[in-house]
């Protein structure tokens, strides 16, 4: 099991196939070109980045901060450790 911290510190082609295989998905949203899944794994939140085409990861990052879920707080209700 890791942390955020270490989860980040992982090749991407690892993060993505961790985050796809173990993850538990929660939400998306738009930005841009982007859709960003928001996922639950371990114990932390981590988001996939997908191109406008769907298929192609762009990022993957294990969010380390409360006010990085902020953009889905409008429309998820997510507890958060404090």
């Amino acid at each position: 099991m890791f942390n955020a911290e270490d989860f980040n510190n992982l090749p991407p082609l690892v993060q993505a196939e961790l985050v796809l295989n173990e993850g538990h998905y929660l939400h998306h949203r738009i930005k841009g070109w982007c859709k960003i899944d928001l996922y639950w794994l371990y114990d932390f939140y981590v988001e996939l980045w997908f191109f406008y085409d769907l298929k192609s990861i762009g990022l993957v990052r294990a969010l380390t901060s409360h006010q990085a879920l902020e953009p889905y707080l409008e429309t998820i209700h997510l507890k958060v450790k404090t």
